[in-house]
């Protein structure tokens, strides 16, 4: 019997509910339900081509389950994936969470189909109860309140980023929060040896798009990068290696791609926490990551930091253009604003710009009002309203 094929659709910062799916469609039918979920690092082997093993998996897939929340409801990767599974006459399931209920969603064509909510025992059993049918089969037995607590906090740690984010967005419009110029930058690349060693080409790619202007160091040990931060000055931290998209720690060390165990012992590993010291020991003005999984990193960052992150998936040629587009607007003297702004102009990759939180604003509370419903702004319109 061949395994029926599902594909878990989701936005930037939302795959660890995908994981937490699939996990839990994993064990309950013990391999007859193929899940792919393209950002978990299982699905896709470190290395691989991404964009490939997508298009791959969307021609193949039986059933797509679409997550979807406000913010992803935008993504134009959720809208490339539900039109494939459109196009092909498929199973369609939209899992609400976090923000939107599913009697909360109107947009059509997701509002066509019966959609369940993540965080509500009976739309889990609603969505297991599908898949079982599809396999002609009973549904498992489940620890639906086990399952339900996981989800909702995944919901609350994400409610929470997505809070931090948007106070950092407002702050954007504040001009003396990122109109800092840093005209010959010293740059950190923080990377690994397995990163190097798999994307090599890649990361020779980025690091020769760094402008003559920008001195650059490259660390690849937790070591390295901690004696380096606490004894120099950098004025850009630029993320080239595997951050854990739930903690948001830095990964050294090898970690095989399908299992996740570390192939090395003790793990070389730096902590989102520690780092984020780091980063204020060193008085870095920007941390710069291309990794679209790193929003729990992100948001520790800008308590000591500006950061700019990418929102969507970028291709390695892509980054590298944009790459020596932004450090040579800086060299040419434009404020960290608008060298995000015209960079962007330029290659409309969504790279953007947030800067380091206020000290009067709290990541618990803020300037928002109570029932303001933080959003993560699509990177385009970001950085066009900043224009002025």
């Amino acid at each position: 019997m061949q395994p029926i094929k599902t594909f878990i659709s989701h936005a930037s910062g939302e795959s660890e509910l995908g994981n937490l799916i699939k996990k839990q469609i994993d064990a309950a039918f013990i391999g007859l339900i193929d899940v792919y979920v393209s950002s978990d690092g299982t699905s896709i082997a470190v290395g691989d081509n991404w964009m490939d093993s997508v298009v791959s998996h969307l021609q193949k897939a039986d059933i797509f389950i679409i997550l979807c929340s406000q913010f992803s409801l935008d993504r134009p990767w959720i809208n490339l994936e539900l039109g494939a599974a459109l196009m092909r006459g498929k199973t369609v399931i939209p899992l609400c969470h976090t923000d939107l209920r599913a009697d909360q969603l109107v947009r059509r064509p997701l509002s066509d189909f019966e959609a369940v909510n993540a965080s509500d025992p009976e739309g889990l059993q609603s969505l297991f109860t599908q898949l079982a049918k599809a396999l002609g089969s009973r549904v498992p037995a489940i620890d639906w309140v086990q399952l339900v607590g996981d989800v909702r906090a995944f919901e609350s740690r994400y409610l929470a980023q997505k809070k931090t984010i948007s106070q950092a967005n407002r702050q954007n419009r504040l001009p003396e929060m990122a109109d800092r110029s840093l005209v010959a930058p010293d740059v950190l690349c923080v990377s690994s040896v397995q990163f190097q060693s798999t994307v090599r080409e890649d990361l020779e790619m980025i690091h020769a798009a760094f402008p003559n202007q920008a001195h650059h160091e490259v660390v690849t040990t937790s070591k390295e990068l901690s004696a380096l931060l606490v004894r120099k000055h950098f004025d850009v931290i630029h993320v080239a290696a595997f951050a854990c998209p739930v903690t948001g720690d830095l990964v050294f060390s090898a970690v095989d791609p399908v299992t996740k165990q570390a192939l090395e012992q003790p793990m070389d590993e730096l902590s989102a926490e520690q780092f984020m010291a780091l980063v204020l020991e060193s008085r870095a003005s920007l941390v710069v990551l291309a990794n679209n999984e790193t929003l729990a990193l992100v948001t520790k960052l800008l308590r000591v930091t500006s950061v700019v992150f990418a929102l969507e998936p970028i291709e390695s040629k892509a980054l590298a253009a944009w790459i020596a587009s932004f450090y040579d607007f800086l060299a040419g003297g434009f404020t960290l604003r608008d060298s995000c702004r015209k960079a962007f102009a330029q290659h409309q990759l969504p790279m953007t710009l947030y800067p380091r939180l206020a000290m009067d604003m709290t990541l618990d509370g803020g300037p928002q009002a109570d029932d303001a419903q933080p959003r993560l702004e699509p990177a385009g319109q970001f950085a066009l309203a900043n224009q002025s």
